[in-house]
């Protein structure tokens, strides 16, 4: 629709009627406060095609209208207090009234939110070198503007502590830095993507980051799940990824509790992450990477790394894949020390493992586009149209590799004991960011 205004067109978007408050919160994230938009009820991609007709026909009066009248007025912007004050029988009962208004405000994630009261807020100021008003990034996918102080208020309402503050501000950078804008269309896909973040160097043990059964809740994971918190409400309240606005999710996934975790570099035979990501071993790092989904991919005896590894391989073709102009998908696997411990020890370096994983993880091209039709599908590349004269049986016999290279799987060592290796689908490529030049 830009795009066609800047070609002195005018336009208005046609949105169903779940997206109204996508596409409001979206035009004032991206600076249209006054797009003009025709709502209709259906989404047009899994709708037949004379309903498609039908819906459009319906709206056309409402489409000539906006088209051809004057704007009177701006949509309402919405005012900002800096400044709350709850007060009730005791502080518990305050901290009550407190949570109850920022959850119907959607400033929480349905758990209980710690006040973030000047004094905590000051004292997370305080874990790192920056002051309050230094501005880090802009926030995807709506891009507002992350400074120390917006990240320390939603920090403590996560119950951070002022230790975590470097990493939890690392973090809110490397989300900028991935690509397509910081995933931005990813994140505000009806499919369920969601950040993941992992924690390299030494700042992992000192803070207390688990590395091993490192995704469950309890006590071990205290400082994982504040962490990860923290990230995540400064995601909604910074960079408005608020469900039902620009988080338009089908069905949700509880990967959106954001998820920090540490490798567990002590008993992994290869090099640590951010080593290969640039950074010497002896600094501290994060990386952001955008998952879609995950799958526990067990092994129950293989002792060798080939069969090791071809049990991964063939784990990780769950999935579909794509038929635009180049196919972006990625793996991100976490293997456990069990697994990558013998791996290691036969003779196989991190990128020959890698290489194993791409040279095996073929499967059926069929299989993996039933999801898109081919015929008339406009979001097929055109370097794909030669699949319409085959067959289905012929495309499901056609067996391809996964991903486009050995590039695209990343191997962390992550986890307990056991031969269960987590996969998960992801992309873009990860962003990681130094921890240390944030530290007080």
């Amino acid at each position: 629709m830009i795009e066609i205004e800047k070609m002195g067109k005018p336009a208005v978007p046609i949105v169903s009627g779940r997206f109204e408050l996508d596409a409001i919160a979206s035009a004032r994230a991206f600076a249209m406060p006054d797009l003009q938009f025709v709502l209709v009820p259906r989404i047009y991609r899994n709708l037949a095609i004379d309903e498609c007709i039908s819906q459009t026909e319906a709206a056309i009066d409402d489409l000539i209208g906006i088209l051809t009248a004057e704007i009177d007025e701006a949509r309402e912007t919405p005012q900002i207090t800096t400044t709350e004050r709850f007060e009730g029988d005791d502080r518990y009962d305050a901290v009550q009234r407190m949570n109850d208004d920022f959850i119907l405000r959607d400033w929480g994630d349905a758990m209980p939110l710690y006040p973030p009261t000047q004094e905590a807020v000051d004292a997370l100021i305080e874990g790192t070198n920056l002051p309050a008003d230094h501005l880090v990034c802009d926030m995807p996918p709506g891009f507002g503007l992350a400074t120390v102080g917006k990240i320390a208020i939603n920090s403590a309402m996560a119950g951070a502590k002022p230790e975590q503050m470097p990493v939890i501000i690392a973090g809110v950078k490397a989300l900028s830095e991935i690509g397509d804008q910081g995933g931005k269309s990813l994140l505000m896909s009806t499919s369920p993507h969601a950040p993941m973040l992992v924690v390299n160097g030494p700042i992992a043990k000192e803070i207390g980051i688990n590395p091993k059964s490192a995704l469950g809740p309890g006590r071990d994971n205290q400082v994982n799940i504040t962490i990860g918190r923290a990230f995540s409400l400064c995601l909604r309240n910074i960079g408005y990824w608020y469900p039902g606005h620009m988080d338009m999710d089908t069905i949700g996934t509880t990967r959106k509790f954001v998820h920090c975790v540490a490798e567990n570099e002590e008993m992994s035979p290869w090099e640590p992450f951010h080593v290969n990501q640039g950074f010497k071993a002896e600094e501290s790092a994060i990386s952001v990477f955008i998952t879609d989904g995950e799958l526990d991919v067990q092994d129950q005896g293989n002792v060798t790394a080939e069969g090791l590894l071809k049990t991964i391989a063939y784990g990780s073709t769950f999935g579909t894949r794509s038929l635009g102009e180049r196919h972006t998908s990625e793996r991100l696997i976490f293997m456990p020390p069990d697994v990558a411990r013998p791996v290691g020890a036969q003779g196989f370096t991190k990128r020959g493992a890698r290489e194993f994983l791409h040279h095996n993880a073929n499967h059926s091209l069929g299989k993996m586009i039933q999801f898109m039709p081919l015929e008339g599908e406009a979001r097929v590349a055109a370097n794909w149209k030669w699949l319409e004269s085959h067959t289905e049986q012929e495309r499901l016999n056609m067996t391809v590799p996964l991903l486009e290279s050995a590039d695209r799987f990343y191997v962390l060592v992550i986890g307990a004991d056991r031969a269960k290796t987590l996969v998960m689908p992801s992309g873009p490529s990860p962003a990681t960011v130094g921890i240390d030049q944030y530290m007080g």
